[in-house]
């Protein structure tokens, strides 16, 4: 019988849990670690929808990438995830920012799906160090060629989906990069030098200081940027315990777009 305490330790040999930030929530955050976890199901987010899932399939173990405990808890209502895990028997372990700094991480991930369509050099930096040891947030490489924002807007939005970027003409090369919602590192991307960020949630005064700063911007939604986490964690699993009934389920975007010839 699979626990979720090897689960647990496997995760942590690819994204240490030590390695997360102050402000984060990573770990075991629902069950025991001496639950079984033979039928493990990995996701970005815990929604109903994953929940529901987990229950149909009988799941013991959920490993997900953003916490399903954030922020102290002052309730325990009957619609809380939490409240159904716990009731459904079904451990959560969430692995959030140990996840995105990782060498295999998420952002890494999405270097590997770029690096073709953009032409990089494939000579990365980290964009934010975090740690002595050179680990940090994001990461920094140049093209081979030169790119317009709508050019590089087309590129994004075959990758991530939905694109939204500054309108500021620019030519950019040096490209700045950084899953989910990174728009606070601006100044310190366009301090090294680089043409655009890449990165989601971009909130409306990030694009002024994106033109200020003379760099250009492309937000392509924290769901669109992190949604690979799900595959990502699933193979690590399979790797690790190929006996187990791994099944990743990125879940939908809670977000829709409306497109204005849809019909009602």
């Amino acid at each position: 019988m699979l626990t979720v305490k090897e689960v647990y330790e496997a995760v942590d040999g690819f994204a240490p849990f030590a390695s997360q930030e102050s402000w984060d929530n990573s770990g075991l955050l629902v069950g025991s670690m001496t639950q079984p976890a033979d039928r493990i199901l990995t996701t970005l987010d815990i929604s109903e929808e994953v929940i529901a899932q987990a229950v149909q399939q009988q799941v013991q173990l959920i490993v997900a990438h953003h916490p399903v405990i954030f922020s102290p808890l002052k309730a325990l209502p009957q619609n809380s995830p939490v409240y159904q895990l716990a009731a459904h028997g079904i451990a959560a372990i969430c692995v959030h920012t140990p996840l995105d700094m990782s060498p295999v991480g998420l952002n890494a991930y999405a270097h590997g799906l770029l690096a073709e369509p953009l032409a990089l050099e494939n000579a990365q930096s980290v964009l934010e160090p975090s740690w002595t040891d050179g680990r940090g947030f994001g990461w920094i490489d140049t093209s081979t060629r030169t790119w317009t924002p709508q050019a590089l807007a087309q590129v994004l939005e075959k990758t991530f989906g939905t694109v939204r970027y500054s309108a500021k003409e620019t030519p950019i090369r040096k490209i700045a990069y950084c899953s989910g919602s990174a728009a606070s590192m601006l100044e310190l991307a366009a301090a090294k030098g680089c043409d655009a960020l890449i990165t989601g949630d971009i909130k409306h005064d990030r694009w002024y200081a994106a033109e200020f700063e003379n760099i250009a911007l492309f937000d392509c939604g924290h769901y669109g940027t992190e949604r690979f986490a799900a595959e990502i964690l699933a193979q690590w699993l399979r790797d690790a315990f190929p006996a187990a009934q791994v099944t990743a389920n990125a879940g939908d975007d809670p977000a829709k777009i409306f497109i204005g010839d849809e019909k009602a």
